[in-house]
Formats: structure tokens, C-alpha cells, sequence
């Protein structure tokens, strides 16, 4: 004969994966066919093109080809402090245009 043991009782622990397992997981599928997950055709419409990071190797977006990505860790610095955006860049832009 058996013990019942009802599932409330078992205590369970799940392993789970970390945001940078996952990020290293999915960065090949994303790399591979960024139409599935960036809207592509309306980077292209405003003017940016994708390249690859000769430092990282990693996939970013602008409008020229750099140097390197624009990670920290390659530039140095953060570049968008001391360069935030201006009234005068998009006057009554709205949030939901800003994305």
C-alpha cells in the first residue's frame, strides 16, 4: 500500500533561465531573420539600414555604418547623454509617434 500525497503538499523548485541565457538563446533566430521581429520596412522608410558591430559581431541599426555598434563598452561612453532629444529635432511629436 501507498501514501496519497496531495500536490499541494510537494513543494516544488523550477530552474529557470536568466534574461541573459534567454538573450543568447534567441539573439541567433533575431539575427537571422530580424523581419520577424523589428518593424524593418519602417526603419528602411526612415532612413536606416542595419549592420554588423566589427567589434561584437552583433546586428544594430542607424543611419551610416560605424565603427562599432555604439555599446559602451566599445565607445567608451554612453552617447545619448548630453544628447537628448530636442523640440527642435520633432516639434509636436507625440509619444506614440516617437515610437
Amino acid at each position: 500500500m501507498t501514501d496519497k500525497v496531495d500536490a499541494e503538499d510537494v513543494e516544488v523548485t523550477v530552474q529557470c533561465m536568466t534574461a541573459k541565457e534567454i538573450k543568447e538563446m534567441v539573439r541567433p533566430e533575431f539575427a537571422k531573420y530580424p523581419e520577424r521581429f523589428y518593424p524593418v520596412e519602417t526603419f528602411k522608410k526612415i532612413g536606416f539600414k542595419r549592420f554588423q558591430c566589427k567589434m561584437s559581431g552583433d546586428w544594430y541599426w542607424a543611419t551610416s555604418e560605424r565603427e562599432h555598434c555604439g555599446d559602451s563598452q566599445y565607445a567608451g561612453k554612453y552617447g545619448f547623454i548630453g544628447n537628448g532629444f530636442k523640440e527642435k529635432d520633432a516639434p509636436n511629436m507625440t509619444y506614440a509617434e516617437a515610437w
